[in-house]
């Protein structure tokens, strides 16, 4: 993902490589690749991540926070791979980083949501976009085969 980023060093290249990023979070990856735009481009790395005001109420809004932590997290460990200018808004970065982990412990606590089903989401996500899983080649030909003993069994019940 990181070749896309032009102007950066092979040293420069191999630190943002080993940043602990989620690489399965698109959020944690669309961050590392601006922070890593950023400073190629010599600017300052900026966080600009907005600060959740309550703790969760659900595990998509779980998740969120956790992800916010890690690229909070992970912002903490350029800057220590790299020079303070480059990074300027550590004490920015800790202060966010303490709240959202506060916030998380805080949801824990209270956590009284069902958790979602896997298959719930997947369900929802099937009706959002209109797409539904072909079946496998398998189950179709066992299903035709099916369909087409149901007629035969019911004339023959029929005849009888």
């Amino acid at each position: 993902m990181l070749e896309k980023v032009q102007g950066l060093s092979l040293e420069d290249r191999f630190n943002f490589c080993f940043a602990p990023c989620n690489t399965r979070d698109p959020k944690a990856m669309y961050h590392l690749l601006r922070f890593a735009s950023s400073y190629a481009q010599k600017l300052p790395v900026n966080i600009a991540m907005g600060m959740p005001k309550c703790s969760a109420h659900s595990d998509s809004e779980l998740l969120d926070l956790e992800t916010r932590h890690q690229v909070l997290s992970m912002y903490l460990w350029l800057s220590n791979h790299f020079e303070e200018e480059w990074f300027p808004y550590i004490k920015k970065a800790e202060t966010m980083a303490t709240n959202i982990a506060q916030l998380l412990g805080e949801s824990l606590l209270k956590a009284c949501w069902k958790p979602e089903s896997r298959k719930a989401c997947k369900s929802k996500l099937q009706e959002e976009d209109g797409y539904q899983r072909p079946s496998s080649l398998v189950k179709l030909q066992e299903k035709k085969r099916h369909e087409k003993s149901l007629p035969k069994k019911r004339l023959e019940k029929v005849a009888a």
